[in-house]
């Protein structure tokens, strides 16, 4: 990922000087949900339902996954959480009710439990002292989750709402969710209904390299379309990290060739007046080094691959 350099005071920008260390950005992260799943066959049923192996899933290692339509189109993805009795997943707020419809439809014979658990929130800490932040904290943590969204060390912490706020009223660098977002876009981090949506085929949208995928588990639902897309070549794009150079656009707005050819789904600017972003382009142009710009004529130069 793209590393980030934060130095203006107020938290609004970000600077990609390396190898600079990025100072703590906080934030409740509103945008996400928890969402709480019990019962005897919860790792069973799950095999059959999400994009990962379950069995990776232990108590010290959280997993990236994702839930498809039978036609292999995106549902909505999670990051799952093994807390012993019970499993914690994080999903964007906006798509919780249809993950929990979704994995509630295929239950019938499994003895499970799932729902939203409105009275907990996400604290998201991004930089390099997260881990003495973390320590600072005197209220209960449900559970953390490696989680380097807008840096190249962070963690989600799953806790009680009312104790989020008592931990940001002692915490430096508070910031807003938009900014946390800005900041997510210059590191180079995609999400789900900002960078691509249900129209992308979730290998198209780097489900491989955000490790959110596995082609040795077995059956799943959308299994047979996303293991023919993998092993017949039918990833024809990918999301990467890019530079405008030029005037910021409004996203999402067309890239071209001299044809339109792709997508900036989101863009910012950071300390040095970079603009970075988040581009879905076609696989066999970049490893081309094809020429690309906006329509307005801003050349694109294409940084890496989004990657977890």
């Amino acid at each position: 990922m793209i590393n980030p350099s934060i130095t203006d005071s107020s938290m609004t920008d970000y600077s990609m000087t390396e190898p600079s260390p990025t100072p703590i950005l906080c934030c409740q992260r509103t945008s996400m949900s928890v969402l709480k799943m019990s019962g005897a066959h919860i790792r069973d049923y799950l095999q059959g339902q999400i994009t990962q192996d379950i069995r990776l899933l232990t108590p010290e290692h959280p997993i990236y996954s994702a839930v498809l339509s039978p036609q292999g189109k995106m549902v909505a993805d999670m990051y799952i959480s093994d807390q012993g009795n019970e499993l914690i997943m994080i999903t964007a707020t906006s798509h919780a009710a249809t993950l929990i419809e979704r994995l509630r439809r295929f239950a019938l014979g499994h003895d499970i439990r799932l729902g939203q658990v409105e009275a907990l929130g996400v604290l998201s800490i991004q930089g390099n002292s997260t881990d003495k932040i973390i320590h600072n904290i005197c209220q209960a943590i449900e559970a953390s989750i490696p989680m380097p969204e807008a840096a190249s060390y962070g963690v989600w912490l799953i806790m009680a709402k009312e104790d989020i706020q008592i931990a940001l009223a002692a915490m430096p660098c508070v910031c807003s969710n938009e900014t946390m977002e800005k900041a997510s876009i210059i590191y180079g981090t995609p999400r789900f209904t900002r960078d691509w949506d249900a129209s992308t085929y979730p290998l198209n949208a780097n489900l491989i390299d955000m490790k959110g995928v596995s082609f040795d588990k077995g059956c799943y639902v959308g299994q047979e379309v996303t293991s023919r897309m993998h092993w017949r070549g039918g990833i024809k794009k990918k999301l990467y990290c890019v530079q405008i150079h030029g005037n910021l656009p409004k996203t999402p707005c067309p890239i071209q060739t001299t044809i339109k050819i792709g997508t900036l789904a989101s863009a910012a600017t950071n300390t040095d007046g970079l603009h970075m972003g988040i581009a879905h382009l076609p696989i066999e142009l970049i490893e081309n080094k094809a020429s690309l710009s906006l329509e307005n004529g801003a050349p694109i130069t294409v940084l890496e691959p989004c990657h977890a």
